[in-house]
């Protein structure tokens, strides 16, 4: 389908309330909402935490707002998560209310008010982030642990998927949009860590496989809110490329190749124009942000990428996560964003 530029955030809001953060969804990305992460709401959904219920031997510590993986308990329990991912049985992955109260409180929403509804954004710790980020009990990340790392990658296509089955309960019939947040990837390359490119694009493939040979109807983004090598999303089979285009725009001209292939090839730029520093924020319109967008996308054209599919194949976004910002700030970021992709649109 054409996307057109249509607006639509990467999730998190700095919202106490989710009906109030639903309100602002709803309002500024009629079109394409997605549920909203509130990191202020509730330890419980940290990006970290949100998605942990019931991964083998974790332990939440709310008071030291500490989250980590009890290696012996986790090992204990690998037969009853293997038992339900291997029967499907994606409820058992289910998100409560508790840990996504704008995930529950958006589909209640939309069972009422729905008109202009294009498609619909979910999004999820990617497995890199997630498996690098949380530790065992000595410290140490559980993506180096072989057997972890497994369950770290079906854990995410299991969450996926429960996620996209309530969405399609609704019955809209429109598109999925299924975003794995890879802040991580910022640090591939460096030496914090020990990833190879191979190991980056085979986790990142294996959950995306996982997911889209499971459901229909559904497109896989993958979200990096810094600078990283492109080409690695790209080739993990990603259906959307979301990117910070704001402050790292030029570094995607680097991989005009790869680029090129994937939007020929159908592939759609979330493009994250909107800036979320409170400075760059007060001092942006949407008339000096469209006007960037269109340069860009001339850039682009002018190494061979087709101008025609890039304006149909995209959708503008912050270039990151809202929810660090004061409310009064985020809102007029929402603004930004709707008023951007109004006079992009003309």
């Amino acid at each position: 389908m054409k996307f057109n530029g249509i607006p639509t955030t990467l999730g998190s809001l700095p919202c106490k309330s989710a009906s109030e953060a639903v309100k602002l969804q709803l309002k500024y990305t009629p079109e394409l909402p997605a549920w909203p992460q509130l990191s202020k709401h509730s330890f419980k959904e940290n990006m970290y935490v949100q998605y942990s219920e019931n991964f083998p031997g974790i332990i939440i510590d709310e008071k030291e707002e500490r989250i980590f993986v009890d290696t012996q308990k986790a090992f204990n329990s690998l037969e009853i998560f293997y038992e339900h991912y291997l029967s499907s049985d994606w409820d058992y992955f289910s998100i409560s209310e508790e840990y996504a109260a704008g995930f529950h409180c958006l589909m209640s929403e939309l069972k009422v008010n729905n008109s202009g509804l294009i498609a619909i954004k979910g999004q999820i710790t990617g497995p890199l982030t997630y498996g690098l980020t949380v530790k065992d009990e000595k410290g140490q990340a559980i993506f180096y642990n072989e057997q972890l790392k497994d369950v770290v990658l079906k854990h995410i296509v299991s969450k996926s998927l429960w996620q996209i089955k309530q969405i399609s309960n609704l019955k809209f019939e429109i598109p999925i949009i299924l975003s794995l947040d890879e802040p991580y990837l910022a640090a591939y390359g460096s030496a914090f860590t020990a990833l190879s490119k191979e190991d980056v694009i085979n986790s990142l493939s294996e959950v995306i496989k996982g997911i889209k040979n499971s459901t229909d109807n559904v497109l896989i983004g993958v979200h990096c809110c810094a600078n990283t090598d492109w080409s690695v999303l790209i080739d993990s089979g990603a259906d959307v490329l979301s990117f910070d285009a704001y402050s790292f725009f030029d570094s995607l001209l680097l991989y005009k190749e790869k680029l090129k292939y994937f939007i020929d090839k159908g592939g759609i730029l979330a493009y994250g124009i909107i800036p979320t520093n409170e400075e760059q924020i007060s001092k942006e319109k949407p008339l000096t942000l469209s006007t960037k967008l269109r340069t860009d996308i001339s850039k682009l054209s002018a190494k061979g990428i087709d101008k025609i599919k890039l304006y149909n194949q995209m959708i503008i976004t912050p270039a990151c996560g809202l929810g660090s910002l004061s409310e009064e700030t985020a809102v007029r970021a929402l603004d930004l964003l709707s008023n951007t992709s109004r006079i992009f649109d003309k």
